[in-house]
């Protein structure tokens, strides 16, 4: 394989984990889609173009089948962290804001098709043009799932607070006051409606449902601090797609749980907590 295919393997790996949320699930998959480039009988004039495609329509028929085991999953289900000083999936995307969990989840709400269609054109900016063909769909149509996926985001899309350093500063002491465990200055923290959702894979650790409002997410927070010094986890501030997110950890290093904040206005609005070790084992 020449160095030219290989060079595309960080571009492939960012489109097919925001499509899957899966960093094991993306492996196969363009795994899969360079095994194919090399049983071409033919040279492949654009392997970029042959690469991207097949990832794509891979990725698309992995998220069809992926949806109707999450219909059994246990609790809710949440995408496995990128969290940037752990993973590398520099790319051309120039949005870091793509690979948060907020992101992610308001992502699950498009159909295959819509996903795709919506990450090449305005994550990875792919002409139309390029979009059909590696749909194999008219320019029209493709156009028509953008516009649909546009609308149905319009509304749900997390809003990030532009500065990175106002929101690295209120996460640092957002911690600080879940460690000192004063409800009432935590819950100044949070959104009135802020939501914590937890995913645990059914396992003892995990969360059946959201937990919403201040006062009863504020509640978790403390309980579950008080858990983590007593069992000597420590806490790393880390980030995921950019943003401010905590890598919980073992004294031996091993990651037991990764929360993603969304903080908007000042405030923490949801925490994405990712516990299932499933999802934990590429950190």
């Amino acid at each position: 394989m020449d160095q030219t295919s290989t060079a595309l393997r960080p571009l492939l790996l960012s489109i097919a984990y925001r499509m899957l949320g899966s960093f094991r699930d993306a492996e196969d998959v363009v795994q899969e889609a360079y095994l194919r480039l090399h049983r071409e009988p033919v040279a492949v004039d654009s392997p970029k173009a042959f690469l991207t495609t097949v990832t794509t329509r891979l990725a698309i028929d992995q998220l069809r089948s992926a949806r109707r085991q999450r219909e059994v999953y246990v609790g809710p289900w949440l995408p496995e962290p990128a969290v940037d000083e752990y993973v590398d999936l520099s790319d051309e995307a120039v949005r870091s804001d793509s690979l948060t969990t907020a992101f992610l989840v308001v992502l699950e709400r498009l159909s295959p098709d819509q996903r795709a269609v919506f990450l090449l054109r305005d994550v990875f900016g792919y002409s139309y043009e390029e979009i059909a063909g590696i749909l194999a769909k008219s320019e029209a149509a493709v156009r028509q799932l953008a516009v649909r996926a546009r609308r149905q985001l319009e509304d749900e899309r997390p809003r990030f607070d532009p500065s990175r350093q106002e929101r690295d500063e209120l996460a640092r002491r957002f911690v600080a006051a879940c460690s000192y465990g004063e409800l009432d200055g935590l819950i100044g923290f949070l959104a009135l409606e802020a939501t914590f959702t937890g995913d645990g894979g059914g396992k003892p650790t995990g969360f059946p449902h959201p937990v919403v409002g201040a006062a009863k997410v504020a509640r978790l927070l403390i309980g579950a601090f008080g858990k983590l010094r007593d069992h000597g986890i420590q806490i790393e501030h880390v980030h995921v797609g950019g943003h401010p997110a905590l890598r919980m950890h073992s004294p031996t290093n091993r990651t037991v749980a990764v929360w993603s904040l969304l903080i908007t206005n000042g405030t923490v609005v949801a925490i994405h907590g990712v516990v299932n070790p499933d999802k934990l084992a590429h950190l």
